[in-house]
């Protein structure tokens, strides 16, 4: 299973929805695909399409997804990096009115040379991307929150 998360930002992000329906059409992708929608209308037969997820919902679908599409916002990033899942990231871009600035853009570029996730940008299509996906293996993402809370509680106890 797929699961496409496009995030809860109060604008459109149709441009992974045409792709990935197109995808499922040629018989490209050929397994289920379940997609967080938010504010994205959009018909498809082929997709599962469903607005908003309830967290504890989404944190199973993730488990179960063997691969996540996703827009390069940092909570579904994470998330997905947590779990150690292989992701494709797209960023919502400012250009088609996708959201406010290109910080998507910063975050997806930074993830990337970490080698978190593999970016889907524009000028790539995202059958090329798919290609790889299979051969990706992501690095591990440890939380540098955690290791501040571990520190703090080193300091603690040696009080």
């Amino acid at each position: 299973m797929i699961l496409v998360l496009l995030g809860t930002f109060p604008a459109t992000f149709n441009r992974p929805l045409v792709e990935i329906h197109s995808l499922c059409k040629r018989g490209i992708i050929d397994e289920k695909v379940i997609v967080q929608n938010g504010h994205t209308r959009f018909e498809s037969e082929l997709l599962q399409l469903r607005p908003f997820i309830p967290p504890d919902e989404l944190t199973e679908l993730y488990k179960e997804a063997r691969l996540v599409i996703t827009q390069a916002g940092t909570g579904s990033l994470i998330k997905g990096m947590k779990l150690n899942k292989k992701i494709i990231s797209i960023p919502r871009l400012a250009k088609y009115g996708e959201v406010v600035d290109d910080h998507q853009e910063e975050i997806l570029n930074e993830f990337t040379k970490q080698n978190y996730v593999l970016p889907w940008t524009e000028n790539v299509a995202l059958e090329n991307v798919l290609e790889k996906i299979d051969n990706f293996k992501p690095a591990s993402y440890i939380s540098t929150k955690q290791n501040i809370i571990d520190h703090l509680e080193e300091y603690i106890d040696s009080l």
